[in-house]
């Protein structure tokens, strides 16, 4: 085969690799869930539970567990206990700043991958949770440890998530709130939801939608609350990043 012939058609199986690279990256985006979050002004979540109309309050407890230095969440990892009505233990991994984890096998037991529609953009995320049957709450990382199920141990491997659990403890305790909203034209139910901790709270209005409606719910959704009169919060990051920050913070002074 003629040197040029050759290197064209290792240019085109390149290419052609490289096409159906991207396609299985878009295929696998698509078909994660698409969650559309923004952030109201806390101080204001009466108002917002009257205008939007919200009704179905429940309550429960969040925990987070970390190190002091938020060791985990520096590597996109989020370890969270849930308590009240059930209670279940989840493992989140979502990539910081740009990074990119290689996907996890999508066969893992609970697997989930959902899409964050934020004001910073859209941030994939891959969670695996288990329902948890117990009375105590664990204190340390290493009784969460114990409660990891082999999948969610599988999926912080598959990441590369560094996890010393000797050096992990429960760093937040939130009390959450929620509220679900009527449907909203194409927007769908929405929910509202309230967490507080001692000197701070977040409020978030949310909504799942198609993976194709991504942007025009999230413009659909700043319409809404332009419409109600509701001020946005100047943070439009993800709650959690906004808690355990202020929360560890707080504590190291």
């Amino acid at each position: 085969m003629p040197r040029r012939s050759k290197h064209r058609a290792q240019f085109l199986s390149f290419f052609s690799c490289a096409v159906l690279l991207l396609y299985s990256g878009l295929q696998a985006q698509q078909s994660c869930n698409v969650e559309v979050k923004l952030l109201l002004s806390p101080t204001e979540t009466q108002a917002a539970v009257a205008a939007l109309r919200a009704t179905k309050e429940t309550s429960g407890r969040v925990y987070f567990f970390d190190t002091g230095a938020l060791d985990l969440l520096s590597q996109g990892a989020i370890v969270r206990l849930r308590q009240g009505a059930k209670s279940d233990l989840t493992v989140k991994l979502r990539p910081p700043n740009g990074k990119e984890f290689s996907t996890p096998s999508e066969g893992l037991a609970g697997f989930k991958c959902e899409v964050d529609l934020t004001q910073e953009g859209a941030n994939s995320s891959y969670s695996i949770t288990r329902q948890l049957a117990m009375e105590e709450l664990p204190q340390t990382g290493t009784d969460v440890s114990r409660l990891l199920s082999a999948a969610q141990i599988k999926l912080f491997e598959d990441a590369h998530v560094s996890v010393d659990w000797t050096r992990v403890k429960r760093v937040a305790e939130i009390i959450s709130t929620d509220w679900q909203t009527q449907s909203q034209p194409h927007l769908g139910k929405l929910t509202l939801e309230l967490w507080e901790w001692p000197g701070g709270r977040v409020l978030e209005l949310s909504t799942k939608v198609s993976s194709d409606a991504g942007s025009s719910s999230y413009a659909e959704m700043q319409q809404l609350v332009k419409t109600k009169q509701l001020a946005m919060s100047s943070d439009q990051r993800v709650k959690t990043s906004i808690a355990l920050e202020a929360i560890t913070h707080a504590a190291a002074h």
